[in-house]
């Protein structure tokens, strides 16, 4: 026989049926919070992934091979690598072969100025936390003070007591080994990377990097031509600057590189 349901037992059977309704149905603003919380998540782990790859491709290349590589169970790298070697010894001085440019001799560059090369180390922390080391190359340029007769001014150091040559700081620069940017440099004056060694190429993509802002100093930009009369800045000023045919031209090449280190 079939029960007869009062209205408090019917009301009372759809509260519950419409509780166990919503006990399954998931709320939509968690739903959306939770995705979120995965998509944050996913971009952690591509920059993960992403700085790992970058690490250990320098790593496999021999630029650190005596260096043991440990990795977490996500497959992070765990604390300090090092990208570069950081024996200066590996990074030649480049400021003797500078100081030797031919066309630096039009200003008397080795009376006049003086070079110096430092190799450092620089650190620095990922977005992942990871800590960094690779080598930091410095180069300065200081200008000799000379008299009024030309001769260099000498004052004593108030430390040693010791007479010393006077030097007014001109400019430095500062940066770091980035095979992007020999690369660049290689297409730019014709290399081959194919026909160096690795070590051989960088040093030498490193020269020419500290070449080109050194002549940028004394003659700073692209002259622009008009009409065959070019613009320099000469001694200090912009001058008008044109050719003149000869007979027998001069063998010297002021801007030929010297591809061999």
């Amino acid at each position: 026989m079939k029960k007869k349901w009062t209205d408090e037992e019917r009301k009372a059977f759809g509260e519950k049926m419409k509780a166990a309704r919503q006990a399954k149905t998931p709320d939509v603003k968690e739903s959306v919070v939770a995705e979120d919380q995965d998509i944050d998540i996913l971009k952690k782990q591509m920059q993960e992934v992403l700085e790992t790859n970058a690490l250990l491709k320098a790593a496999l290349l021999g630029k650190q091979p005596e260096q043991k590589i440990e990795l977490n169970k996500e497959g992070g790298l765990i604390g300090e690598f090092t990208k570069y070697k950081m024996d200066p010894s590996n990074y030649p001085d480049p400021t003797p072969r500078l100081s030797q440019e031919p066309r630096l001799g039009s200003i008397a560059f080795n009376y006049n100025y003086e070079l110096s090369y430092e190799v450092s180390s620089s650190r620095y922390q990922t977005q992942s936390g990871r800590n960094i080391q690779e080598p930091k190359f410095e180069v300065k340029l200081d200008r000799i003070a000379l008299d009024s007769q030309g001769k260099r001014v000498k004052v004593k150091n108030p430390v040693t007591g010791k007479m010393e040559e006077k030097r007014y700081k001109v400019q430095n620069i500062i940066f770091h080994e980035d095979p992007d940017t020999a690369l660049i440099m290689a297409r730019q004056y014709g290399y081959n990377p194919e026909e160096m060694d690795e070590r051989s190429f960088l040093n030498e993509m490193r020269y020419l990097r500290v070449r080109d802002w050194l002549f940028d100093i004394f003659w700073p930009g692209t002259p622009q031509k008009k009409g065959g009369v070019s613009e320099e800045v000469v001694g200090g000023q912009i001058v008008q600057v044109f050719t003149k045919s000869s007979e027998e031209p001069s063998n010297i090449d002021f801007d030929k590189l010297e591809k061999k280190l």
